[in-house]
């Protein structure tokens, strides 16, 4: 894996963008994994993390990093920072897990990259809705092996074929049949998106996922979602229809939104024709880790898929989990029960399994290398949160526009309706313009219109 040299130097853009909201700090507590390990593993450990500083150290020189919504310096608080990136769930390539049929794959080494990424977007949103934004996992494996929510999540993303299995890469793979995607074929991240767009829609217990289309966000389309239980009444009271180019809408008094789940929120853009567009879209795309409700992007090299948590505060460098190392996958406590009873374990969850969900080693990559190709990715609890967002976006874009620089997406009321019938719509500004054309030049009385009617007949179409 090839780790990319940043620049750390910061500018006054840089300090005016990020002005759109503000940040916080994450706790210290985190992990460490390895309190079990030999004392030759230790050491190499060890060893390997000083080197990793010191790179690091001479790396970002006194550059500071957004990390999903909390700004830090690298050099001041640098273990601060590695041990939240030690707490994150580290999701990557498994072997020997129970066969697809009829394909015959044990493995999505070489080509499920993007679907583990798509998993730790997943994970952490899980673990924001479910634990809070600066919860980190115990430290000892004991411990984490009793922590309820621990054993939930683990099981959710389990690669064993159980019900409970909700986000394994079996079920990934078969909401991406109806995609067009076959076992073995590599994701990209629009496609990735909709995987857990439909997952998430099966097993609503905590999110419901959208996924903006043309990278345009349409507020109607997310609180239809969200407000999912007053749809059908909403829809029969025929409130205003689909925004059209032509249409004259009255103002309405705003409605009150009842959101009874949590909103994954998922952006997939093309940031660039065949290479990223680094002057355009860098440091906006590095400001979006500043926002409170970000959860990073997915994305990458070609074919080569990471989840990308934190960003360089001069959009020179991104720091992500690379999935491309393979572990055996695991296995089920019960293997000749089709259902287990909710008070025991459907999987083993034994030392191995719970080390390798962290990464002690996390990845850097210079933004300009990364493909133009990826999806964004935001949390949010509850409407007001959803509204902060987009108020920030808003920001973010007129900034851009000041800047004469492309903004990243849209943000619109309701998608414009193509098909509905505006005729009506259509004759009112006709008639209109001629009413007004009409007091301009003096005409209205009845024999001034007498006149021009004996002179020449007009047909409206």
């Amino acid at each position: 894996m090839s780790v990319f040299n940043g620049k750390g130097n910061k500018s006054g853009e840089e300090e005016e963008l990020v002005e759109v909201c503000g940040g916080r700090r994450v706790d210290e507590n985190a992990s460490d994994g390895s309190e079990d390990s030999s004392e030759d593993e230790e050491g190499e450990r060890l060893e390997r993390e000083s080197e990793g500083e010191e790179s690091a150290v001479k790396r970002i020189g006194k550059g500071e990093v957004w990390m999903l919504g909390v700004r830090h310096s690298l050099v001041e608080e640098f273990a601060v920072v590695r041990s939240y990136e030690s707490s994150l769930f580290w999701l990557t390539y498994r072997a020997d897990f129970c066969e697809m049929a009829p394909y015959g794959i044990r493995s999505d080494a070489g080509w499920g990259c993007m679907l583990r990424a798509a998993q730790m977007v997943l994970a952490h949103a899980l673990r924001r809705h479910c634990k809070g934004p600066s919860w980190t996992p115990p430290r000892s494996l004991k411990q984490r092996r009793a922590d309820p929510f621990l054993r939930d999540l683990l099981t959710w993303l389990a690669d064993v074929p159980h019900p409970h299995c909700f986000y394994s890469i079996h079920k990934m793979v078969a909401a991406g049949l109806p995609l067009k995607m076959l076992p073995g074929e590599w994701y990209g991240p629009t496609t990735a998106s909709h995987v857990l767009k439909t997952l998430t829609h099966m097993h609503s217990n905590h999110l419901r996922t959208h996924v903006a289309p043309n990278a345009t966000l349409y507020k109607q389309a997310v609180h239809q979602l969200m407000d999912e239980h007053h749809a059908h009444s909403h829809a029969r009271t025929h409130e205003q229809p689909l925004a059209h180019p032509l249409q004259i809408r009255s103002s309405a008094s705003p409605r009150t939104h009842h959101w009874d789940k949590a909103l994954l929120l998922l952006v997939p853009l093309r940031l660039g024709l065949k290479t990223f567009n680094h002057t355009s879209y860098a440091q906006t795309l590095a400001t979006t880790f500043s926002l409170p409700q970000s959860l990073g992007f997915i994305g990458g090299s070609p074919r080569h898929a990471l989840w990308f948590y934190a960003a360089s505060a001069d959009g020179q460098s991104l720091y992500g989990l690379d999935p491309h190392t393979v572990q055996t996958a695991p296995v089920l406590a019960h293997k000749n029960k089709k259902s287990t009873p909710t008070n025991d374990s459907v999987i083993r969850f034994d030392d191995a399994y719970l080390r390798s969900v962290h990464c002690d080693r996390p990845s850097v990559m210079d933004m300009s290398k990364i493909d133009p190709s990826l999806s964004l990715a935001f949390y949010c609890k509850h409407h007001d949160d959803f509204h902060t967002l987009c108020t920030s976006i808003q920001r973010m874009n007129e900034h851009c526009s000041q800047q004469n620089k492309p903004i990243l997406f849209d943000i619109l009321q309701a998608p414009p309706d193509y098909d509905a019938d505006v005729s009506h719509v259509m004759a009112e500004m006709c008639f209109a313009d001629s009413n007004d054309e009409d007091d301009d030049n003096g005409v209205g009385t009845d024999e001034d219109m007498q006149q021009l009617s004996d002179e020449d007949d007009y047909v409206m179409l």
